[in-house]
């Protein structure tokens, strides 16, 4: 399961390329020098950008699963929340004056929380799930919602 969806304005932007590609490609067939050396391998490369917008585009639930990803998404929520440290924490300024146990603390702190397997397995399928149940919102997936 490839659980890496694109956000809104990263579909919007492949669209762009794919469509400014087509364009070069029409104007350089009606030129009288094209410049496009191999079409096809120019073709492929829409071709593979068009491909990247269809798996990664976040597809939407529909009836019973989506009250179903809804209700998982809060059981993720609820465990990153208790996971990810506090917000007192996480904005401790930089000592001005060498070392602070609070501020290395707070260090430890959130590398444990960015790098456990457990927690990074969870986030992701929480951005998974709540991007395709609101695949227009590119500010859902932020995990930062839920630092307490």
């Amino acid at each position: 399961i490839d659980l890496t969806l694109a956000t809104p304005q990263q579909i919007k932007e492949i669209g762009a390329e794919i469509n400014h590609l087509e364009k070069m490609l029409e104007v350089d067939k009606r030129s009288r020098s094209p410049k496009i050396q191999d079409e096809a391998e120019f073709r492929a490369n829409i071709a593979a950008k068009k491909k990247l917008i269809e798996q990664h585009s976040p597809k939407p639930f529909r009836g019973k699963t989506k009250d179903i990803a809804a209700k998982r998404i809060k059981e993720l929520d609820n465990f990153i929340k208790q996971e990810m440290p506090r917000a007192k924490d996480y904005y401790k300024p930089y000592p001005k004056n060498g070392a602070d146990n609070d501020f290395e603390r707070a260090v430890q702190q959130q590398m444990a929380f960015q790098t456990n397997p457990k927690i990074q397995k969870a986030i992701a399928e929480r951005k998974n799930l709540i991007g395709r149940l609101e695949p227009n919102d590119p500010y859902i997936r932020n995990i930062e919602n839920l630092r307490r």
